[in-house]
């Protein structure tokens, strides 16, 4: 081997070196900042983070499920103020989450040993599609948050989750540009208990999303799931509370279609959830927001979250302690 050729390998394996060093670097930033892929949802990694870094598992007594309809709808710290009900708040909750979803992700509750009670809030179009989270692990979470690895499997947990640098990256700018502000709809502030009040009023409302209704076709599965989480939680002496949301009075009055829908929703809902023992609150009908508490058809701003989430206190207030 020539002089030339030992240096230009020297050169080689230092900028290879130098590459493998600043991915390690750069993975270790990711993880102490930005939520790692441990699910398909990127506002589920958000909220493992969460609850992995600020949340007294064993203290959780209530919980908040559902999609943004939960998310953004209902928040945790109100319920703590303004209910004897609720010492220990934690909203759950995962954008676009079916029935079938919010069904896998309470296969987390053993997480929380004195858990008393869950709030479901709902729309109907979370019953539009049968979806389901791909490759998820339960357990595999639950190891993770409850930090059950030995170094050996934390080591390859973290692997595993940061070997991709391009998709970590991608996350990190997709984090930074669309879930980072309050004004957009896809915000992963969370508060203290983890729900997302959203500040979404005037020129930040997308017209589409305002104007147009959901479609209104409803998928048997989410219902099947729906009466399971009722069973479930009936058998673990868990009180089920299946909240049915506001949805803007305008187009309920310009599509029957849409009227139709949450009547039937109503309906179907109601004799689920109250055969199992779980009670209802659908607060589309007994509690009326004008438009200025909606971020759009069914998404509530900040002020609509504070109303009907004082609602769902007061109905809580009215139970017997059991």
């Amino acid at each position: 081997m020539t002089f030339s050729d030992r240096n230009y390998l020297k050169w080689l394996f230092g900028i290879l070196g130098g590459i493998f060093a600043a991915a390690l670097f750069y993975a270790a930033f990711f993880v102490q900042n930005y939520p790692l892929p441990v699910t398909n949802r990127i506002s589920f990694d958000a909220k493992l983070k969460f609850i992995k870094e600020g949340v007294a598992k064993d203290k959780i007594d209530t919980l908040i499920v559902g999609s943004s309809i939960g998310l953004n709808n209902v928040r945790g710290s109100i319920l703590e103020t303004n209910t004897s009900r609720c010492h220990a708040v934690l909203n759950l909750s995962v954008f676009e989450a079916s029935a079938l979803e919010v069904e896998q992700v309470l296969a987390l509750r053993k997480l929380f040993p004195n858990l008393r009670q869950i709030i479901y809030s709902a729309q109907f179009p979370d019953f539009a599609v049968a979806s389901r989270f791909a490759d998820y692990h339960p357990d595999l979470i639950e190891a993770y948050l409850d930090d059950h690895f030995t170094p050996w499997k934390r080591a390859t947990f973290l692997f595993q989750m940061c070997q991709n640098i391009f998709f970590c990256i991608k996350r990190q700018w997709n984090y930074l540009h669309q879930h980072s502000k309050k004004n957009q709809f896809g915000y992963l502030g969370f508060d203290k208990t983890g729900s997302v009040p959203l500040h979404i009023y005037g020129d930040d409302i997308i017209r589409s999303r305002w104007e147009q209704p959901h479609w209104t076709k409803q998928s048997p599965q989410n219902y099947q799931a729906l009466s399971r989480i009722a069973q479930q939680c009936r058998r673990e002496g868990i009180q089920f509370y299946f909240v049915i949301q506001p949805y803007r009075s305008a187009l309920i009055e310009r599509y029957p279609d849409i009227r139709t829908a949450l009547e039937l929703f109503d309906q179907k809902t109601t004799q689920i959830v109250t055969t199992e023992g779980g009670e209802m609150i659908p607060l589309y009908r007994t509690l009326p927001l004008d438009d200025s508490h909606f971020a759009d058809r069914s998404h509530l701003n900040d002020k609509g979250s504070s109303a009907t989430t004082h609602a769902i206190a007061t109905f809580l207030n009215t139970q017997t302690e059991p």
